[in-house]
């Protein structure tokens, strides 16, 4: 089997205005809850899922992002999508798809071993409580 090159990650140096809407989402209110704001992090990611009706999902998001501590976010202004950006939103859709080996190894690019696992539970329950709310992510893995 011949192959070329290495495979792209998908939404790596992407602009976010090229995201589907569910992935934009998400990235907004996480870029939203690491920015300074008025609201403090829960409530400034609640106002963006507010958007799409899913507000109480920031309640899930808040112990998922604090679990992590290589995940650095970037501004919400910022004109692309930083890799430990991507592999939060591609842990996400593999959750979501019921994949969730591969979402444990996808948090493993932003954390140790013992805190990927712990960040595991909240993963999986953001990702839940996003597609009760009808926010789907599309399985790009």
């Amino acid at each position: 089997m011949a192959t070329r090159g290495l495979p792209t990650w998908p939404h790596l140096n992407d602009s976010p205005d090229n995201l589907p809407e569910p992935e934009r989402l998400l990235l907004d209110a996480a870029r939203a809850w690491a920015g300074p704001g008025p609201a403090g992090p829960v409530g400034e990611a609640a106002l963006v899922l507010a958007a799409a009706g899913v507000e109480g999902a920031a309640l899930r998001l808040d112990p998922l992002l604090r679990a992590l501590p290589g995940l650095q976010m970037c501004c919400p202004l910022c004109p692309s999508i930083n890799p430990a950006e991507s592999a939060l939103l591609l842990a996400i859709a593999a959750v979501q798809q019921g994949r969730r080996s591969m979402g444990l190894g996808l948090l493993h690019r932003l954390a140790p071993p013992l805190g990927a696992y712990r960040a595991m539970p909240a993963l999986i329950h953001l990702a839940g409580a996003l597609r009760r709310g009808g926010v789907t992510f599309e399985a790009r893995l």
